[in-house]
């Protein structure tokens, strides 16, 4: 399925400093909207990474945000002084910043969804049903406690369920490596996802 950005870009350019244990690299916005940025830089952070941004909107005022670097460009050498590449970013909502301070300790997972009938599919397949598969290489036990994030990106809201993995599934031909895990409160997640779904038809 294509991606479809959810959210209005806007081609300003702001200098940004960023960096994932400082803010000592810098580059410029090569666009910026309400769900993350491009940053113009010839220094690339590798995908999946959390990075830290610092935005100057003017020179008194800037804003910092954390990130997760989501797609690169490269650019060749020769035309580096025209387009210099850079990368993509998704800025992360507070509430999953909140949920890394506080569950550092417990695997957490994220799961996206960018439309609405993304979010009703799933709930309907499975969880309404109390549980959800997710593709994983990471090694866990029956039984241990994970916490899955789900990031409702066409709403810019994370909704977060305690979960427990019940069953592993290996990786073995076409079969991919994951685990299937159960909710600590199913009623809980039902009550926090129901806003976000569309009405029952009558």
């Amino acid at each position: 399925m294509a991606e479809k950005r959810q959210h209005r870009r806007f081609k300003k350019r702001y200098t940004v400093r960023f960096g994932t244990t400082d803010l000592s690299k810098s580059g410029l916005t090569g666009d910026i909207s309400k769900g993350g940025a491009f940053i113009l830089t010839r220094d690339l952070v590798p995908l999946d990474t959390r990075v830290h941004l610092q935005v100057q909107l003017d020179p008194k005022n800037f804003v910092l945000f954390e990130g997760i670097v989501q797609r690169h460009r490269k650019v060749p050498a020769e035309l580096r002084q025209m387009d210099p590449g850079g990368f993509g970013v998704r800025f992360l909502y507070p509430g999953e910043v909140v949920a890394d301070i506080v569950n550092k300790d417990t695997t957490t997972f994220e799961v996206h969804f960018s439309t609405v009938e993304q979010l009703k599919t799933a709930y309907e397949r499975e969880l309404r049903m109390g549980g959800t598969f997710i593709l994983t290489e990471k090694p866990l036990r029956i039984q241990d406690k994970v916490i899955v994030s789900f990031c409702l990106d066409f709403a810019n809201e994370t909704v977060e369920q305690e979960s427990s993995v019940v069953h592993i599934t290996l990786p073995q031909g076409n079969t991919r490596a994951g685990v299937s895990v159960m909710f600590t409160d199913k009623k809980a997640l039902e009550e926090q996802l129901k806003p976000y779904l569309p009405a029952p038809a009558k």
